[in-house]
């Protein structure tokens, strides 16, 4: 098993939610990234509304569920697919939700979690 899903286990089992059920949802409408270097859940919506899925090709914005480990390469599968990335980061106390062009974002970042 990958350091990054060790990781997500240990944050899930921390905050008392349920992993497994989450990775089942993100299988079905979102996405599920898993390597040796990160661990992503994420879905496809809209920069309106962050909170409902919705299909890829009606999507202006990808929302950041979970990301641990190189968050570069975790948002290689989604870069360039949609103008917006949306998060919030609520395992660090902070429940706002940001949202910010890709292009911004992927300066920004190094490590998530």
């Amino acid at each position: 098993m990958n350091k990054p899903f060790l990781h997500a286990i240990e944050i899930y089992n921390k905050h008392q939610g349920s992993l497994a059920q989450d990775i089942e949802w993100h299988l079905e409408h979102g996405v599920v990234v898993s390597s040796s270097a990160c661990f992503m859940l994420g879905f496809f919506c809209t920069k309106l509304d962050t909170t409902q899925y919705i299909p890829r090709s009606d999507a202006d914005c990808f929302f950041i569920t979970l990301c641990v480990g190189d968050m570069r390469e975790a948002l290689q599968t989604t870069y360039n697919t949609v103008p917006w990335v949306a998060y919030k980061r609520e395992l660090r106390g902070d429940k706002r939700l940001k949202i910010t062009s890709f292009e911004k974002f992927n300066k920004k970042i190094k490590w998530a979690v």
